[in-house]
């Protein structure tokens, strides 16, 4: 009888050792609205530097809106209506040759809460060429694009040393 139970308290010993095996399915995470609103506006915002290195304000007018605000980083000038941004932006290109950006990086606007909200904060390094002088520009910038549910830019706030340009150009 003493080996039947220790023969039984053996098997119980033996199941209880035993490593359970839970059922594990492969599941595949939620898709984030925010970031696939912001990979689309990334294309976005893409296509509109291209457009402004191929120095076709026509083709950047597409991409923001009737009602587009642009933030430049000149201190002093805020909030500048579309027409003002396209002049501004014809302006640089009649005083600069060879534009080109370097290294772009794009990253996720973030709402108050810190989550994504397909917002578009762009850096890279732009290099140019003084049209006048010929002499090489280079600008670091950062830059951040609000977007609507359209996919449209609302308003673009840019910061750069404004510095820079001056410094190169001399």
């Amino acid at each position: 009888m003493r080996s039947t139970i220790l023969l039984l308290a053996g098997i119980l010993l033996l199941f209880s050792c035993e490593e359970k095996k839970e059922e594990t399915t492969m599941e595949t995470p939620e898709t984030n609205p925010a970031m696939e609103k912001f990979h689309a506006n990334v294309e976005t915002t893409k296509k509109l530097i291209d457009a402004f290195i191929e120095e076709d304000t026509t083709a950047m007018a597409m991409y923001v809106t009737d009602d587009f605000i642009w933030s430049p980083p000149s201190v002093g000038r805020d909030s500048l209506s579309r027409s003002e941004w396209i002049s501004s932006m014809q302006t640089f290109m009649d005083s600069y040759d060879e534009i080109t950006l370097t290294d772009p990086q794009f990253y996720a606007g973030l709402s108050e809460e810190q989550e994504p909200n397909g917002d578009v904060r762009a850096y890279g390094l732009w290099k140019s060429k003084f049209a006048e002088s010929g002499k090489n520009q280079m600008l670091k910038w950062y830059s951040v694009f609000f977007f609507n549910e359209e996919g449209k830019i609302v308003h673009q706030a840019e910061w750069y040393d404004t510095a820079d340009l001056t410094r190169e150009i001399e």
